[in-house]
């Protein structure tokens, strides 16, 4: 009776481990493409939430000068994103430490990662980042960031951004 009881518990703890991987095998991440805009669409879209400028005597390293993050939608299930980081001229790498793409059923009060971009920048003083990517219908999605400015070692700025919401 010992050996069967210690079989049907290893049986079940076997199926339960390979449940989860079965339906993460399911759904694919994203793969996101260059977005080729021109100045004029690529404004278009950050003018769909805030632009935030930060002036010279309220921050706090000095180093962050403008960064937004909006997003788009084209087509049935293109999700268009559309960000930049602009640091001062000392500046010497500026991007996104993180970019999140989150999203919700309509009936759901909370958001969950969808996918996540991490150290996205280049060595100039300011960056400007323009991706697509194909989503599932039925969600609502947004973007997170954490946009970066770098000095030196030991100099660094950091800036939390939401973007705007856009139904599928």
């Amino acid at each position: 009776m010992k050996k069967f009881l210690l079989s049907v518990i290893s049986i079940i703890m076997v199926v339960f481990t390979l449940v989860p991987t079965a339906f993460a095998a399911n759904e694919q991440p994203p793969e996101w493409q260059d977005l080729i805009l021109t100045e004029e669409e690529f404004n278009a879209i950050l003018s769909n939430n805030t632009i935030h400028t930060v002036d010279e005597e309220t921050r706090a390293t000095g180093l962050i000068a403008a960064y937004a993050i909006a997003i788009s939608k084209s087509g049935t299930n293109t999700l268009n994103i559309a960000g930049k980081t602009t640091g001062t001229t000392e500046v010497v790498k500026s991007g996104f430490k993180e970019i999140v793409v989150q999203r919700r059923t309509s009936s759901s009060a909370s958001w969950t990662d969808y996918y996540t971009y991490e150290d996205v920048y280049i060595n100039e003083p300011a960056y400007t980042i323009g991706k697509s990517l194909t989503v599932p219908t039925g969600y609502q999605y947004r973007v997170t960031c954490i946009h970066y400015a770098k000095k030196n070692i030991f100099s660094v700025q950091k800036i939390d951004n939401v973007s705007n919401v856009i139904q599928f």
